[in-house]
């Protein structure tokens, strides 16, 4: 009978032990993945005098796809748990769990390689693509300058958490230096909502309203990571789901206000 059970715990023991090791190797993948695909700077969505905020895309790498939403989120919270955002982005009728967002398709692609190459689950690449929105001529040149703002802080909030989660993942900066980064974005979010509401708030129409309702979920999903305490995902796993979820709200609000 010991012998029997002796067996049986070590069946078990080997259970846990391959799935921790295929945790391990699949963040370490993308952590590494990420440090050699380089950082995307801020400087890459910077406005220009005229106030345009020109259409662009981004490159999300996809672990898994189904038509089954219940299988999805039951499969993204796997992705979760190996550091991966584990964001289940709708694409038509399928449902495509994310484990991070490039700007550049080729570093998408050398990651997607690098994770096929793993063994541990099969990646792709799908493009994501946002509009441009225009700005109405009536505005006077400071209201112009505002909306512009708002509008392209989406893009650069992308860009800061990006960059911090690649430094997170390398071991470049703690959780604790992280957040103070996070702070500094969260500032100027705060700053561009302000200025939104002393020039605008007046004059609200109803896409305006949505612009405004758009930055307060940025806001928000800023504020958590700010938050963030010991749950079942780590902060690497929520930098990252939380960047997908705020390009997702800027791809819907992209496509909805065709102008402001």
């Amino acid at each position: 009978m010991n012998k029997i059970n002796n067996k049986k715990s070590t069946k078990k023991t080997g259970k846990f032990f391959t799935i921790f090791t295929l945790v391990i190797s699949f963040g370490l993948c993308i952590a590494l993945a990420d440090l050699f695909s380089g950082l995307i700077t801020v400087g890459n969505f910077s406005s220009n005098a005229s106030f345009k905020n020109s259409a662009f895309s981004t490159y999300a790498v996809s672990i898994y796809s189904t038509t089954n939403k219940q299988t999805a989120n039951e499969f993204a919270k796997k992705i979760q748990a190996t550091n991966g955002a584990g964001y289940v982005w709708q694409d038509g009728e399928k449902f495509q769990i994310i484990a991070s967002i490039y700007i550049e398709e080729n570093d998408a692609k050398k990651v997607a390689e690098n994770i096929t190459n793993s063994g541990q689950f099969t990646a792709s690449v799908f493009e994501i693509t946002f509009s441009e929105i225009k700005i109405n001529s009536s505005y006077n040149t400071q209201e112009k300058a505002v909306l512009n703002n708002a509008i392209n802080m989406f893009k650069t909030a992308y860009s800061s958490l990006y960059d911090i989660s690649v430094s997170l993942d390398t071991a470049i900066s703690t959780e604790t230096q992280c957040k103070l980064s996070i702070a500094n974005l969260q500032s100027e979010i705060s700053k561009a909502k302000a200025d939104f509401e002393a020039l605008l708030n007046h004059k609200l129409t109803q896409n305006l309203l949505k612009l405004k309702l758009n930055l307060n979920s940025l806001s928000t999903l800023t504020q958590q990571l700010i938050d963030h305490t010991a749950t079942d995902q780590s902060f690497s796993s929520k930098i990252k789901y939380n960047y997908t979820e705020l390009l997702h709200i800027h791809q819907t609000q992209t496509t909805q206000l065709k102008s402001v």
